[in-house]
């Protein structure tokens, strides 16, 4: 077992890998990157992940990646690393130029993959327990959809709450819209009905999300794609977070406020159970 670094195609360990001084994504964030993660030597959703990394790509008008060999490359990669629970970052720059805002000329994007062991056990380890989420200003940029590596309040964000013995921000807009977490997706319960926010320029579509409304479907639980409100989240039977790493993850407080009865709800643990038999079966492919 080893961690692997996959660079512009060349394979090697993951302390070899070495990017320009003058890479765009290293001098200004101009790069798009995808987490996913492995289960049982298992790729999860890795084309749901390639989906959405091909709109990142478009919308900020980054040219000339090849995905297809860059989902071989993921693959060879993760192969040669020999990690059965593995996480895999993707990131693709512009490329590299000496330092201007706008580069002179077409440029090659920088294409990096690499794949270490996932973490010890997260809070989804004690499902019955839920965590703790703050809430926080909204103060990012207009357009959230993109997967960007600009993520300077993402990160100013959870080091507070994690400062402060929480979980989770929670990003509030100034007129008191909920958007989402510094690094998942927020649901609201209330009566049995899910909600969460629409898809928009406000909020990442996060791969979790997606397949968490899938499973409602299949469930049998009814789910409204609506904007949920501040007093919506106190006023909720549960709150639940989605993503990547966090599966699926009851909210039990925010601020200084418990939701619901204060242990994570029946339609939360139906969800989180749904989750893991989907993954058991391997149903993780895209939907029209």
């Amino acid at each position: 077992m080893k961690e692997v670094a996959c660079l512009n195609g060349r394979m090697l360990p993951l302390s070899e890998a070495r990017i320009p001084v003058d890479d765009r994504g290293f001098l200004f964030g101009d790069s798009v990157y995808e987490v996913a993660r492995t289960y049982g030597g298992r790729i999860w959703a890795l084309d749901r992940h390639l989906a959405r990394l091909r709109r990142s790509l478009a919308a900020i008008a980054i040219e000339g990646a090849d995905l297809d060999a860059l989902r071989a490359d993921i693959l060879e990669a993760h192969r040669q690393s020999e990690i059965e629970t593995a996480v895999i970052y993707i990131q693709i720059t512009r490329g590299v130029a000496p330092r201007s805002h706008v580069p002179d000329g077409a440029m090659t994007p920088t294409v990096l993959v690499t794949v270490r062991p996932l973490g010890g056990p997260g809070p989804t380890s004690r499902p019955d327990e839920g965590v703790r989420a703050l809430l926080m200003p909204e103060a990012r940029w207009a357009r959230r959809d993109i997967k960007s590596t600009n993520l300077l309040p993402n990160i100013l964000a959870k080091r507070e709450a994690r400062s402060a013995g929480a979980f989770e921000a929670i990003f509030t807009t100034d007129d008191g819209w909920i958007t989402e977490g510094s690094s998942s997706n927020v649901f609201v319960v209330q009566a049995g009905t899910a909600r969460t926010p629409p898809k928009g320029a406000h909020l990442l579509p996060g791969i979790t999300r997606d397949l968490v409304i899938e499973i409602t479907r299949d469930e049998g639980i009814p789910l409204e794609e609506a904007l949920v409100s501040r007093a919506d989240l106190f006023a909720a039977d549960e709150v639940f977070l989605t993503g990547t790493g966090a599966e699926v993850i009851g909210v039990v407080r925010i601020d200084e406020e418990t939701i619901g009865s204060g242990r994570v709800g029946p339609v939360t643990r139906r969800l989180l159970d749904a989750y893991h038999e989907w993954i058991a079966a391997g149903r993780d492919g895209l939907r029209e």
